[in-house]
């Protein structure tokens, strides 16, 4: 079951290293909050003891997937465990609650912290249709039409190519 376990979440942390990075091709809302945080600025997510883990780094106004072998990262998200990490990424629980339950650490900026917050809330109502959505986020906005191309989009060509 560990080992399940491990695949799924590694396949949630590319899911969503994708759908970053190609949402924050398109989405407004997602460019809008990359503007607090500068160029370079990095995000690490790890899933502790020797978990998965995520990179990535704000360049050009957006974000993009990047080795996670670097050192020093602006803002740290720390699962604590593999349990916990597959809960979030599978939508049986949210972060909020994981984060309430001291089953996540942040290192960094609390600022920081909810700006990526509030980019993961956009990228997860890309990723989950409506019936999932509603289980991680507190608001499951309604999707124009545009936006129901931009979830096309990333499904596609967002998920393969991360564009």
């Amino acid at each position: 079951m560990k080992k399940i376990k491990n695949t799924i979440t590694k396949i949630g942390f590319f899911a969503l290293r994708q759908g970053c990075q190609s949402a924050s091709r398109f989405n407004w809302e997602i460019q809008d909050e990359l503007t607090a945080w500068p160029e370079g600025f990095t995000i690490l997510l790890k899933v502790l003891p020797n978990g998965p883990k995520l990179g990535l780094q704000k360049k050009d106004g957006r974000l993009f997937g990047i080795s996670t072998k670097m050192e020093e990262w602006d803002l740290t998200v720390v699962f604590r465990t593999e349990d916990t990490a597959f809960r979030v990424i599978t939508t049986l629980s949210n972060v909020p609650k994981a984060f309430t339950q001291n089953r996540l650490m942040v290192y960094g900026n609390t600022g920081d912290s909810m700006v990526l917050i509030r980019i993961l809330n956009v990228v997860q109502a890309y990723l989950f249709p409506p019936f999932l959505s509603k289980r991680v986020l507190k608001r499951v906005p309604k999707f124009s039409l545009g936006q129901h191309i931009g979830r096309l989009r990333l499904y596609t060509i967002g998920l393969a190519l991360g564009k």
